[in-house]
């Protein structure tokens, strides 16, 4: 006969060791180029975890990526706190303010917009990279980017995968290199994450077991890949970044 709770205690433990080897890939990648929630989601549903639940879940990894890249970019000095602090509080006031309205919008179509504006900011940034020596943005550009935070922190309070817009806002509109946006959006991230994590907690649709399993995995890719990309450089981290986030924009777009 079938012993039930040991096919189920067998079941958990495959699973939890899944789900570390995936929270080491994503947090590998995803410290430095976002959207690891793209790949992450759809594996934990594909391993028999309820979507609600997988998202909730999800969300408790990004909090340990974000803490663990933090550091590595902090000891770097590639944060810059002066504009992190007011970008994250506009970016947190968009996802509590447009949560109501985000509930409305269709997914599908939604993610077809993400990936839409965000190939449209890869493009922008390869107009004019950020020189040694250039004059600091415009009052008025900087502005631009301030208020652009806010549509962003709607998206990424509720769906995740704002770190990819985060990270170009930077560029385009602060005139940052791409270690030093990674780096300064990370603070933004990092609110945003906890803030969404408390409410999916109260919620009580965060499956704990398997969020530690994932948070061990994306605690260790995340150190490694914050080290390797800080010691491989710019060119190297851009490279990656726009391959990934191209791949992503595109799968949101037709798949």
């Amino acid at each position: 006969m079938l012993d039930f709770t040991a096919w189920a205690t067998a079941h958990d433990g495959l699973t939890g060791a899944a789900l570390v080897f995936l929270g080491v890939l994503t947090g590998f990648v995803g410290t430095n180029t976002g959207g690891s929630v793209f790949l992450t989601v759809p594996v934990m549903i594909w391993l028999g975890i309820a979507p609600q639940s997988a998202i909730a879940t999800a969300r408790l990894a990004s909090v340990g990526t974000m803490v663990a890249g933090l550091r590595h970019f902090h000891n770097q000095g590639k944060i810059d706190y002066a504009l992190a602090v007011p970008a994250a509080a506009l970016g947190l006031a968009g996802a509590v303010g447009g949560a109501s309205l985000l509930l409305q919008i269709d997914p599908a179509l939604l993610h077809k917009v993400i990936g839409g504006l965000t190939l449209l900011l890869v493009a922008l940034s390869f107009i004019k990279k950020p020189r040694s020596g250039e004059a600091p943005p415009s009052a008025a550009r900087r502005l631009f980017g301030y208020v652009l935070f806010i549509p962003v922190g709607m998206i990424g309070g509720l769906f995740g995968g704002q770190a990819k817009l985060s990270t170009y806002l930077f560029i385009i509109f602060f005139r940052k290199t791409i270690s030093e946006s990674v780096g300064t959006r990370k603070v933004g991230g990092l609110v945003l994450s906890v803030g969404s994590l408390i409410i999916f907690g109260v919620s009580g649709i965060i499956n704990w077991q398997y969020g530690c399993c994932l948070i061990i995995g994306t605690l260790l890719g995340a150190n490694a890949g914050a080290k390797f990309a800080l010691k491989k450089g710019d060119q190297w981290m851009e490279s990656v970044f726009n391959i990934v986030v191209i791949a992503l924009a595109l799968k949101m777009l037709f798949w």
